[in-house]
């Protein structure tokens, strides 16, 4: 589940049609070895799909923005509030490391909590050869309730940099699984996002799932555990353009929660920031994030001067970021 990049070389495709534009971005994915990708883009024309928009894939981290939107909808509802510290609704007594008790819900949405990007025990490369053993699949709410004893802190939470962490997002599902009467996360998101926005293909088992490649070759799917919040969810192109129409809308059921995950809480000196899961780039013209698992890569963008949205989803590697870019226009 690999931080966003930006990138900066957008091709000038403004008089290109969109059919062929996201053709073009999908033959890209193939020529790269990705097989039957998916590129879906959502513009002022018409909706256009290259590849089976129904088909469903491991979204990785792309399922920070809806832990995101849970966490707004749930501070609405009155279950949490942003500010609420981690010890809120930890188990009493947990052990905690120095500062792991200043961590606020908020800070751990938008990758400011001081946590690393793993858990302790978790350290080194998951896209390595051991990967392919399912590397987060032990971690169970215990285990993650007891790393919070050695976890290191960099810091004053809140106030530190963006640090993107897999581990403090996936600590925040689990708070707010614990938070939604004890429902547990993959639970309340069904119940409090994915019902509400008509996601039907969108959730976490692994029907009908894409087959991961990395290299070429078939792997297995991540499980990700009491880490699902960081990067758990299946879901396909269509259920991810429902999902970006009611952002780029302002309209729905979650229309405030959805809103308030735009809010910046961070604004960089290039004019990038953080919001809630999304990064925000150009002064907010452009909401952006990325997902990935050890066999399968998704991208997701928002252009909002244009209100175009793009989904792509490929094999584990490179290109999908290159193939996002393919259906952007120059800033």
């Amino acid at each position: 589940m690999p931080s966003p990049r930006p990138v900066n070389d957008v091709p000038d495709r403004t008089e290109q049609p969109w059919p062929d534009r996201v053709a073009a971005a999908r033959a890209y994915l193939e020529r790269r070895g990705h097989v039957d990708p998916v590129v879906a883009a959502d513009t002022i024309d018409g909706t256009f799909s290259a590849g089976n928009p129904d088909q469903r894939w491991e979204t990785g981290s792309i399922t920070k923005l809806f832990t995101s939107v849970l966490l707004a909808e749930m501070a609405a509802a009155g279950l949490v509030k942003l500010d609420n510290p981690v010890t809120t609704f930890l188990p009493a007594g947990a052990p905690l490391a120095r500062g792991v008790s200043e961590i606020t819900l908020e800070s751990l949405a938008c990758h400011r909590s001081g946590l690393p990007r793993l858990p302790p025990g978790l350290s080194g490369n998951p896209f390595s050869r051991r990967s392919l053993a399912d590397p987060y699949a032990a971690m169970d709410g215990d285990r993650l309730v007891a790393s919070l004893a050695t976890a290191r802190v960099r810091g004053t939470p809140g106030e530190a940099p963006v640090r993107y962490s897999n581990y403090g997002a996936g600590l925040l599902g689990y708070l707010l699984g614990r938070a939604a009467d004890g429902a547990g996360y993959e639970n309340a998101l069904t119940q409090r996002v994915l019902v509400p926005l008509g996601l039907l293909s969108s959730d976490f088992s692994d029907d009908d799932l894409h087959q991961g490649r990395y290299r070429g070759k078939p792997v297995g799917p991540w499980h990700l555990a009491s880490l699902a919040g960081a990067g758990g969810l299946r879901s396909t192109a269509n259920d991810l353009l429902v999902f970006l129409r009611a952002l780029r809308d302002g309209s729905g059921p979650l229309a405030e929660p959805i809103a308030e995950t735009l809010r910046p809480r961070q604004l960089g000196r290039l004019g990038g920031g953080v919001g809630l899961g999304w990064f925000l780039l150009g002064d907010g013209r452009l909401l952006m994030h990325d997902g990935g698992t050890l066999g399968a890569r998704t991208e997701v963008r928002v252009e909002r001067p244009t209100g175009t949205l793009v989904v792509v989803l490929g094999d584990g590697g490179r290109g999908t970021a290159r193939a996002a870019t393919m259906l952007l226009n120059p800033t």
